[in-house]
């Protein structure tokens, strides 16, 4: 790179909601870093560039911010991230937010970044789209990708082509990242570049005041070990925690749940929403008293308040259903040093295990995840040895400084 004509590159992402800020913030103070300029193209670049100026650290001069439309779902009843034309549509409306950022800057884009690539891929089964509407080098973090762990079948060939994974050929392509390591090597034997495992950073800021849920939880707790989840999705184990914490109070356990954050009720059953509404009845009430459940709280939008509720836990609940990916769940654990609950296998299993941060259930059932907390409660693990994690370990290989390693690697190939 020449000290006089810094690399410049445009990062982005069409999403805006959950972590996406937080990770835009930074990727964009990474690329930085690495001393290159950011043109950040985002929905909501207002937001974009005050969390970027919420950092002293960051350097303002050498970021922009810019507009891009969200991306819209797919034909197919809105099932999808992406179908042919949607997903091209991306490309293009990327291409021509990059040419207006550009414009507007008076900076040439020489390397294009996508921290959430999944949605340039669905349902475009060729490298032509970024070749054709971007014509310049680019990379991404490439996230739901667990489809190249199947063994090899039709429906796998299939799932393939749907998935769009044969862009990632592109001859501009320098490579992409991942955030679960355990398909690289398939990965980069189908697409044919480069393929980089990813730390799972997460932001360990706190507030300048303690965040008042933080303080009334520690104060419902009176003492009682407390085990906790932040953002209520089915796919996080939410039903298995309720009914967990139903156990616990049969047997009068001194557990105290929190679920906290935003609850979509579209994403469970009829019978499903009625034993959730059931439950916030009886909490609202009085009549149930060992788990806070707001299903009107909404999403926790500041980070800092997110770190100081969540290291209000005893105890962080990562035992997922159905996901196969990584989670920040474990990334926050290892920075507040908090023991977790998970599910056996994939990337969170695995990593809970290989890093000894906790039990691994079989399964995401109240019977086991009870026993299983009654051990962490004793401070021991799935063997009934004492823990012994290795948090430090896991914040050195998920670390920020990891990223900008990748990131300052990557400029070096423009």
């Amino acid at each position: 790179m020449s000290t006089s004509s810094p690399v410049t590159v445009a990062l982005v992402d069409p999403l805006w909601v959950g972590h996406h800020p937080m990770y835009f913030t930074q990727f964009t103070a990474s690329f930085q870093r690495a001393g290159a300029r950011v043109v950040g193209i985002c929905p909501d670049p207002v937001e974009a560039a005050a969390n970027h100026a919420a950092d002293p650290a960051n350097d303002p001069e050498t970021a922009r911010f810019h507009p891009l439309p969200t991306g819209g779902r797919s034909f197919f009843n809105g099932r999808f991230e992406g179908d042919p034309v949607r997903t091209f549509q991306r490309w293009r409306r990327a291409a021509d937010a990059i040419t207006a950022a550009e414009a507007a800057c008076g900076w040439k884009v020489d390397l294009v970044y996508f921290p959430y690539l999944d949605s340039y891929l669905r349902f475009l089964p060729t490298s032509l789209a970024p070749d054709g509407a971007l014509g310049r080098p680019w990379s991404g973090l490439y996230l739901r990708n667990h489809h190249h762990g199947e063994a090899p079948s039709l429906l796998k060939s299939l799932r393939l082509l749907a998935k769009g994974d044969a862009l990632i050929r592109s001859k501009h392509c320098r490579g992409i990242g991942v955030l679960d390591e355990r398909f690289i090597r398939a990965l980069e034997g189908y697409t044919g570049r480069r393929v980089t495992a990813y730390p799972d950073v997460t932001q360990a800021d706190l507030p300048d005041r303690p965040f008042p849920l933080a303080g009334e939880i520690r104060g419902k707790a009176a003492g009682r070990k407390i085990v906790g989840m932040i953002g209520l999705e089915k796919r996080k184990g939410f039903l298995p925690f309720i009914r967990s914490a139903a156990l616990a109070r049969e047997k009068n356990l001194p557990l105290y749940f929190v679920a906290a954050g935003a609850i979509h009720f579209g994403e469970f059953t009829e019978s499903e929403q009625q034993e959730i509404r059931s439950l916030a009845a009886e909490v609202e009430s009085g009549t149930v008293e060992n788990i806070h459940f707001d299903p009107a709280a909404g999403r926790i939008p500041d980070e800092a308040d997110f770190n100081d509720l969540f290291r209000s836990f005893d105890i962080a609940w990562a035992a997922y259903e159905g996901f196969f990916g990584s989670s920040g769940t474990l990334s926050k654990a290892a920075v507040f040093e908090l023991p977790c609950l998970a599910t056996q296998g994939e990337c969170i299993g695995n990593r809970v295990e290989k890093y000894r941060l906790g039990v691994t259930l079989p399964e995401a059932s109240a019977a086991h995840a009870v026993e299983a907390l009654t051990a962490l409660m004793d401070g021991r693990g799935s063997d009934d040895a004492p823990l012994a994690p290795d948090f430090a370990g896991y914040r050195r290989d998920h670390s920020l400084e990891r990223l900008d390693e990748i990131l300052a690697a990557l400029l070096q190939t423009i």
